[in-house]
């Protein structure tokens, strides 16, 4: 119990070791074992050098993967504190997590290149923010192409637009509820011109509201409407989007987007609109590099034609649209990918190609069409939230080690499990390990025993003690 208590809340969740002692003292357990402040932080310290040896073993009784893999890269700051994330999205596994004195290229490029050779994993897409120094991460170390993160372009649009818009809805509320009221608390005796007037500035105040109201729906529309551009598939039709496409539809939003700003008198101080566009092509890059993956396993397992063809164009929509249903926690998104999958699956159970299949061969393609749109990615928001993560640690007040960080990367590969039950390291090199929290409990080894307190004396400023002569 005593190791669970000091597993889940002193490193997991970064409880200091004052309060965990207060803890085991209140339910009185601290008279069969040393759980003093002291003893504990002696006992976490084991822990977190323990951590890391049951990485470093998982690690190497793994088998290499097999493929390709998409990262996401990012740096987090607390204070003067620099830590550099590196993470395998489909899974989940954190590559990297590590201290530094910069986020230069040549830093990056020495921590993540021995981990990734020593892991046997090659780098086939990467998604990151537009720091330059990630950018040619990807481009020159990773030699592969650098996908811009859809959510942070749909950020720096936000900012632009939204704090406008909602000012001037608030301030078109109270305008028409000022009308409302003064229309209200005019007297009965007051002439047919008064009241006209303020019939008039209450039907001004209204419509004003009401074309704020609308540019404001249409913005929200626009702003959802470049994470829907951003996919292998159109939502409309179904049918297969390339990289020119998801660019035309992008370029569509970015103009709706300039009307509304022109309409409502928005300066764009900041150029957001101008980044955007600079984006695209790094947003699009999403798609081509899927569709290309795709097309390479096909091509690796020779597939004919016809089958190709159903593949792409049946059972993958299927698959797409009921794992991203599934995924997204909008309720605007899910609706529309709800009705995206029913259309495909409406055109999967029309196409006679899959009654000719045998069960294994339509389970063997359903598995891998699975595992295939699991491997589209657009965003680095699983590093995000990451970040997040260490941040409530940090600002708990008891800032981060080096070792404690390194415990807490190998807790999130190894401790931390998702719904299905698998944890990221699973996930990642598929085949299971050893439970986390039972191999270190058994490398633990005995609590100290509880020392016996020293008495103290009250002192009593009456009593005059004798001094011997």
């Amino acid at each position: 119990m005593v190791f669970a208590v000091l597993y889940s809340f002193g490193l997991r969740h970064h409880v200091g070791a004052d309060a965990l002692s207060d803890f085991f003292k209140l339910i009185r357990i601290d008279t069969h074992a040393g759980l003093s402040p002291g003893a504990l932080r002696t006992q976490l310290r084991q822990m977190e050098a323990l951590l890391p040896v049951f990485q470093q073993s998982c690690e190497a009784s793994a088998p290499t993967p097999a493929g390709k893999a998409v990262v996401a890269a990012d740096e987090t700051f607390f204070g003067e504190l620099l830590i550099l994330v590196l993470m395998d999205l489909s899974s989940g596994y954190l590559l990297l997590e590590s201290i530094q004195d910069d986020r230069s290229f040549d830093t990056w490029f020495a921590q993540a290149s021995p981990r990734l050779e020593a892991r046997g994993i090659r780098v086939g897409h990467a998604i990151s923010d537009r720091a330059k120094a990630l950018i040619k991460l990807a481009v020159e170390g990773f030699g592969c192409a650098s996908g811009a993160d859809t959510f942070h372009e749909q950020y720096g649009i936000s900012r632009w637009l939204s704090p406008v818009l909602g000012r001037r809805k608030t301030k078109a509320d109270q305008r028409c509820e000022e009308a409302q009221k003064a229309l209200e608390s005019l007297p009965s005796q007051a002439s047919a011109v008064e009241k006209a007037a303020l019939e008039a500035r209450q039907v001004q105040a209204v419509e004003a509201r009401a074309q704020v109201e609308a540019a404001r729906k249409r913005y929200q529309e626009n702003l959802l409407g470049i994470s829907e551009e951003v996919h292998p598939f159109s939502l409309g039709d179904g049918t297969c989007r390339t990289a020119e496409r998801v660019v035309a539809g992008l370029e569509k939003r970015a103009e709706a987007l300039e009307s509304i700003a022109e309409q409502q008198d928005i300066l764009d101080t900041r150029s957001a609109l101008r980044k955007f566009r600079a984006q695209m092509d790094a947003l699009a890059v999403h798609v081509s590099f899927w569709w290309l993956w795709v097309e390479e396993m096909l091509l690796g397992w020779s597939v004919d034609a016809a089958t190709k063809k159903w593949l792409v164009g049946k059972l993958l929509p299927v698959v797409y649209w009921h794992h991203q249903m599934h995924k997204t926690q909008n309720p605007v998104h899910r609706k529309r990918y709800r009705q995206a999958w029913q259309k495909a699956l409406q055109a999967f159970d029309a196409d006679p190609f899959h009654s000719g299949l045998s069960d294994s061969d339509l389970k063997r393609w359903l598995e891998w069409g699975e595992w295939m749109v699991r491997q589209f990615h657009r965003s680095s928001s699983a590093v995000e939230g990451r970040n997040g993560c260490l941040s409530q640690m940090y600002h708990n007040g008891r800032g981060l080690t080096e070792s404690r960080l390194k415990a807490l990367t190998v807790i999130h590969n190894y401790g931390l499990r998702r719904e299905d039950g698998t944890t990221a390291a699973q996930r990642l090199f598929g085949k299971p390990f050893p439970d986390l929290f039972e191999w270190l409990a058994s490398q633990m080894g005995e609590l100290p025993v509880p020392r016996k307190a020293r008495q103290r004396g009250v002192r009593n400023p009456l009593k005059l003690k004798s001094v011997p002569a």
